[in-house]
């Protein structure tokens, strides 16, 4: 067999693999780079959903004061990933004294005495 014309359909398939790989890794890296932006959108919209209702439970704080005198702070606790977490979530926790001790409670448990 003559050398020549085995050279010209190996080179053709060799380069056709070497563009195809690239151009697969350029797809992947695409796909990856769509995936990342993805999910920053995400954190970012969770940030601001925290951000806005602790916004929320701050605005309460005055009106609460002005009905409970004991209360001292208020503070958002977000919704936990965590299934197993039992403790409160996406909730106002607020801050208080009771006999000199400074307690916390979610807001839906607040009662007037």
């Amino acid at each position: 067999m003559d050398r020549s014309k085995v050279i010209l359909p190996v080179s053709i398939v060799l380069s056709a693999a070497i563009v195809g790989g690239f151009l697969y890794q350029i797809q992947r890296s695409k796909q990856a780079s769509i995936e990342k932006q993805e999910e920053i959108t995400q954190e970012a919209k969770k940030d601001k959903e925290i951000f806005d209702n602790n916004l929320k439970c701050q605005s309460l704080l005055k009106e609460l004061k002005q009905r409970w005198n004991n209360v001292v702070g208020i503070y958002y606790v977000p919704p936990s990933e965590n299934p197993f977490d039992i403790g409160p979530q996406n909730t106002c926790i607020v801050k208080y004294t009771k006999s000199g001790e400074v307690l916390e409670a979610p807001i839906e448990e607040m009662q007037d005495d």
